[in-house]
């Protein structure tokens, strides 16, 4: 059953980004006030009609979308998939943050892998990114001296933070990542629903905010946008940004939970065709589970009897001694 959660009023956060820089005439703290006017879609295309986010993530698509462009902060990863449009919030958010970075860590630029098709819908291996509110951002890395580097295509890091292209080791940087992190999640227009990322990583991001000893609100607010997930600890090679519904998207726009405390407004109501989709999923993960539960039984059966077969050995080896003896 839908149940609707209402927002009244955007809580008013002040978040301080510590040691990233703000714009030229700005001040050096970041000032983000969440609130409903600034949520509402600002950019346009060249026609003068506003990008339009349709259904969900998984199950969406795409109208008058906007196609992000390199820029002196970013590149997009070489694909065969044109799947480099989204809403016109989706892609100012990217800009944004990716500037925000550069101007306190100048050099190597942000990758953009994967956003959505120029009208939405599937795109293959992806379970989401249908409907231009999804969006693949690469981690800043180090390479073997210490020194920022650019891939030009994502790494998969291990758990020492570290990962290899060929004979090339690159590590994650806490001090970039974490400035993207805040600058993605304190943006003033676009408003990012969660950010998927393996837990180890995220927990070298916090570290590094924690370090820094950073604005308490927006250290939490990092953190309960990059809580884990269904899917988090396979984003091993890039975050996984999702933002809200633009206000002006609803109710064509549906959101689904988490709504955070900064979510603004009433999420529209499910239509027939996801309430479906989704109980078909709650039934396929039920199945999965039932099968997973009996793969583990099973295992465990085979174990025992196993185990129960050593011992039938090693008493019939001491019988077949003490009769020789």
């Amino acid at each position: 059953m839908f149940v609707a959660v209402r927002r009244t009023a955007a809580p008013l956060i002040a978040l301080a980004i510590v040691g990233l820089p703000a714009a030229a005439g700005a001040q050096t703290v970041l000032t983000s006030t969440v609130s409903e006017p600034q949520v509402a879609q600002e950019s346009r295309d060249e026609d003068g009609s506003p990008s339009h986010s349709i259904g969900v993530p998984d199950r969406g698509r795409l109208r008058d979308s906007v196609q992000l462009e390199p820029t002196p902060h970013l590149f997009i990863r070489e694909s065969r998939r044109a799947a480099q449009h989204g809403t016109a919030e989706l892609v100012g958010l990217i800009q944004r943050a990716a500037a925000r970075v550069s101007l306190a860590h100048p050099g190597p630029r942000l990758v953009v892998g994967d956003l959505s098709r120029e009208r939405g819908g599937r795109l293959h291996p992806h379970r989401s990114h249908r409907s231009g509110r999804d969006a693949d951002l690469g981690f800043y890395l180090l390479d073997e001296d210490g020194e920022p580097a650019e891939p030009d295509r994502f790494v998969n890091l291990r758990r020492n933070g570290c990962g290899r292209i060929g004979e090339t080791r690159y590590c994650f940087d806490p001090a970039r990542n974490w400035d993207l992190l805040a600058a993605l999640v304190s943006d003033p227009t676009t408003v990012v629903q969660y950010i998927l990322v393996a837990p180890d990583i995220r927990r070298r991001a916090l570290e590094e905010g924690e370090r820094r000893s950073v604005d308490p609100a927006l250290l939490e607010r990092v953190r309960v946008a990059t809580e884990p997930h269904r899917g988090s600890r396979s984003h091993r090679s890039h975050f996984h940004v999702r933002i809200y519904c633009p206000v002006d998207d609803r109710p064509e726009c549906v959101d689904e939970p988490p709504y955070h405390d900064w979510y603004v407004g009433d999420p529209a109501p499910p239509t027939p065709g996801i309430r479906r989709m989704r109980a078909r999923q709650r039934r396929a993960y039920r199945r999965q589970a039932a099968r997973q539960r009996a793969r583990a039984a099973r295992r465990a059966r085979q174990r025992r009897a196993r185990a129960r077969q050593r011992r039938e050995r090693i008493r019939a080896r001491r019988e077949a001694r003490r009769g020789s003896d």
